[in-house]
């Protein structure tokens, strides 16, 4: 058994090990840090993420997630309003972050310990609709 392992590692074994164990294991490694194995694959439509605060708190958007951060970050945020201030005609109202007093830039960061939930939210949502409601009232008021 002791031959058999010094063969193994032996001058030109080292090679093999080295292109065929090794580099895989450690690019294996890497990819387990970086990519969610959760998350539906990148092709096709938006994915709009929900979520939940331990306050009752609800933020709509793109989300980024990065393993190795103490936080998240969610982009294009939506939250929750009375729906009968908005002009979408939906029994939902959600209205986009960044048209508060203070005007805050695009992007909202939350620490992970104050997360319940992180959800996907179904294309065909309610939610969904809201959001492509507010997006398509946007784009038309930009011609």
């Amino acid at each position: 058994m002791i031959a058999r392992l010094r063969a193994l590692i032996s001058g030109a074994d080292r090679g093999w090990m080295a292109r065929w164990v090794i580099a895989p294991a450690i690019a294996g490694a890497f990819l387990a840090t970086v990519i969610d194995p959760w998350s539906p694959p990148v092709v096709g439509g938006e994915r709009i993420s929900a979520v939940l605060l331990l306050d009752g708190q609800a933020y709509f958007g793109r989300l980024s997630d990065d393993a190795l951060s103490d936080s998240i970050v969610l982009r294009d945020v939506y939250y929750f309003q009375d729906a009968r201030a908005t002009s979408t005609n939906l029994q939902l109202g959600l209205i986009r972050r960044g048209t508060e007093v203070h005007q805050p830039a695009d992007g909202m960061a939350f620490r992970r310990d104050k997360v319940l939930a992180i959800e996907t939210v179904g294309g065909t949502s309610q939610v969904a609709a809201a959001i492509a409601a507010d997006r398509s009232l946007r784009a038309a008021s930009a011609r």
